[in-house]
This record gives C-alpha cells, sequence and structure tokens, in this order.
C-alpha cells in the first residue's frame, strides 16, 4: 500500500524532472506543460470526494486497483503523445488531445490513490494501530516524492521519454503486489450515512487546507529567498533548492518512523506540535545564515508531517473513514490552489523572502485553527 501511494509522488515530482526534456521533444511550450499539469491536479477537485464515497460503498481494494489502473493508462497515453509529437506523426492538435485525456484520466482516477490506501492501511491494522498504519502509507509518498526525481533522471540518461516507460510500469509492479492481499468488506450503513459533511468537521478540512498552502509557499519561495546569500547565481541558487527539499524529505520521514509509526503522542498533541514547530521553522528561514534555513526547512517539514495524520484521524471521528480521506485530499488541492493564487499577489511585493512571511501567516492560521479545534474538543481519557 505504501509503495502504490509511493507511485503518485513518484510520478508528481518525476514527471517535473522530464518536463524540460518534453518541452524540448514535443515542440511544446512550457506553459502548454504547466496547463497540463494544473489540468490533472485540479481534477482531483470532484474526484476526490466521489472516490471517498465509493470506499465506503465497495471497499477499498477495488479502488485502489481502478486508481493503479487509471494511473496506467494516463502515462501510457501521455508517453505515446509525447512520442508522437516527438516524431511528427500526427499533428500538433491531436497530439496535444492525446495528453488532454491523459491527463483527465489521470486526474479522475489517481485522485483516488491515497485515500483508498490510507482507508485500507487504517481497517486492516485496527484501533490500535491506526496512526502507524497512516504513517506507513505517508511513508511511502515521502519516499515516492525523493526518489522520483532521481528515478526520473537517471531513464533521461538512456532516452529523453524513458522515465515515461518507468511510470508505465511501476503501476503493474504494483498490482501484482495488491493483488494477492485481501480486501476489505464495504463500510455497513452507519458508516456510509456518516459521509456527509457537517459543519464541525469545517476546522479540521481547514487545517489540511492550511497546511498544503504552507507547505508549498515555502517551496515555491525557496529560490527567491536565497538571493539573500547567493546573490543572482541560478546555478548555485538550484542546488541548494534541490538540497533543502532532499533535507526536508528526509525530516518527513524521520516524523513518520520516529513519532507517528510509534505512535508516541496522541492526535491533538500531534496538531498543536505540528503548528509550533512549522512557526519555528519558517521564523528561522526568515533569518540570513544559510545552516539556519536548513534547519527552518527540516523543522516546518517534520511539523507538517506530524500534521497530516492527526487531523485526518480527528476528522474519521465524525466521517467515515472513506469520506474523511476523499475530503482530506480535495482540502489539499485547494490548498494548492490557494498557494497559486497567492503567488502573484506576494510576488508583486519584490521582497525576496515575500513567500515565506505568506507561509508564516498560512501557518499561523493553521495553529489558531488547530487551537480552536483543540478549545472545541472535550478531552477524552486517553488524551487525559
Amino acid at each position: 500500500m505504501a509503495f502504490s501511494a509511493g507511485l503518485l509522488g513518484v510520478g508528481q515530482n518525476g514527471l517535473l524532472v522530464a518536463i524540460p526534456v518534453l518541452v524540448i521533444q514535443t515542440n511544446l511550450s512550457l506553459s502548454v506543460w504547466a496547463a497540463l499539469l494544473t489540468l490533472g491536479s485540479m481534477l482531483f477537485l470532484p474526484s476526490s470526494p466521489w472516490w471517498g464515497k465509493q470506499i465506503a460503498r465497495v471497499g477499498s481494494k477495488p479502488v485502489v486497483l481502478w486508481a493503479l489502473a487509471g494511473y496506467g493508462v494516463s502515462f501510457t497515453l501521455l508517453g505515446l503523445g509525447s512520442a508522437l509529437l516527438a516524431t511528427h506523426a500526427v499533428p500538433a492538435a491531436a497530439g496535444v488531445g492525446l495528453l488532454i485525456v491523459a491527463r483527465v484520466i489521470y486526474g479522475l482516477t489517481v485522485s483516488a490513490m491515497v485515500p483508498a490506501c490510507q482507508v485500507w492501511a487504517l481497517q486492516r491494522a485496527g484501533e490500535g494501530r491506526r496512526m502507524a498504519a497512516l504513517a506507513t502509507v505517508s511513508s511511502g509518498l515521502s519516499c515516492g516524492r525523493l526518489f522520483g526525481p532521481l528515478c526520473a533522471a537517471a531513464m533521461l540518461a538512456i532516452h529523453p521519454l524513458a522515465p515515461m516507460a518507468l511510470l508505465m510500469v511501476a503501476p503493474l509492479l504494483a498490482l501484482i503486489m495488491l493483488l494477492r492481499l485481501p480486501g476489505t468488506p464495504p463500510q455497513p450503513g452507519a458508516e456510509r450515512r456518516r459521509a456527509g459533511l457537517t459543519p464541525a468537521c469545517v476546522p479540521y478540512l481547514l487545517c489540511a487546507l492550511l497546511l498544503s498552502a504552507t507547505v508549498s509557499l515555502m517551496q515555491l519561495g525557496l529560490s527567491p529567498a536565497l538571493v539573500r546569500q547567493l546573490g543572482m547565481d541560478t546555478h548555485a541558487i538550484s542546488h541548494q533548492v534541490a538540497w533543502l527539499l532532499s533535507a526536508a524529505a528526509v525530516a518527513s520521514l524521520a516524523a513518520q518512523f520516529g513519532v507517528l509509526r510509534p505512535q508516541r503522542l496522541t492526535p491533538m498533541a500531534l496538531l498543536l506540535s505540528a503548528g509550533a514547530l512549522m512557526l519555528c521553522g519558517l521564523l528561522l528561514m526568515l533569518a540570513v545564515p544559510l545552516w539556519l534555513f536548513y534547519i527552518g526547512c527540516a523543522l516546518l517539514s517534520f511539523g507538517a508531517a506530524l500534521a497530516t495524520p492527526a487531523y485526518q484521524l480527528l476528522l474519521n471521528e465524525k466521517l467515515a473513514d472513506g469520506a474523511g480521506a476523499g475530503w482530506i485530499a480535495t482540502s489539499h488541492t485547494l490548498g494548492y490552489g490557494l498557494c497559486a493564487l497567492l503567488v502573484p499577489l506576494v510576488s508583486k511585493s519584490g521582497v525576496s523572502v515575500a513567500m515565506l512571511i505568506a507561509a508564516l501567516c498560512t501557518a499561523v492560521l493553521f495553529s489558531v485553527t488547530s487551537g480552536v479545534i483543540w478549545l472545541r474538543r472535550s478531552p477524552s481519557p486517553q488524551e487525559e
């Protein structure tokens, strides 16, 4: 299940590595490829809640298999369209149309991957190991994001379109591993009735939205902020960004294996700790010394890794597991969309750390929302 969830990270970050080569090979502009990537991502918005309901109705295993099939078909069509455009075998309009179909399939099916894997892991783990199950799936996603670019870069040395072949074959490996696992039964009627969204769910979904916006703004703000230390040396900046993202991925894995899997803290304690760590991390990233920048980036990533299973487990007290996972995925996508809207506005300020300041603001809102959740919750005996 962790491997299947990790395919999402491999596909997202691996494709980003291949984009410069695809621009040259297909003679399509970077803006066209950016629009294609955005199309696939934004389709997560309507499809994630729908898949959450299907998880409750038919069980997790069929939904994961459908997501893997959609993953394989979408990247097969993406590779085919790219190859046809590179060889001028079809008109540009036909090739772009094939790429659009590929991204639509991706957005409508792969949106089910992580929620279904999470629910399947939760149901197989049982009540006593729910946080550890979520941590395992999240660690797979983090590993995919860490190693996806490395695998894609290695494949580029073979052929410009070789990363597409990697992304076609990977879901077949996941299918082979998952087919032998027993599925989980559909959720009972009482759980299905809990699939409806209520006002009590809003703070948890707002936490998910603010978290994804904070992380996205931090990532986009790395390059402008590094200008303070490195000037306009783009090569040095790119090198440092790569190392910072790697440090962030390692910090996320450390949180997942060191805190979440051993289940050392309650979900509410995790949520409050996450807000404090993200605020400390961003404050350190506003400092000038580069070594503080690294520590801040790691702290923020560590805190963000703690937060995700925390608000998901808390939301699952209000919603069925499948519905909660679907709505969390939708909120994450909305957070990325909010980040995209903020970027042009923040960039106009001309301040090198403007993105990080915006991330600090969203982290403050995240902490305030976490505090509101804590005040509204009556502590359970376990948390006391």
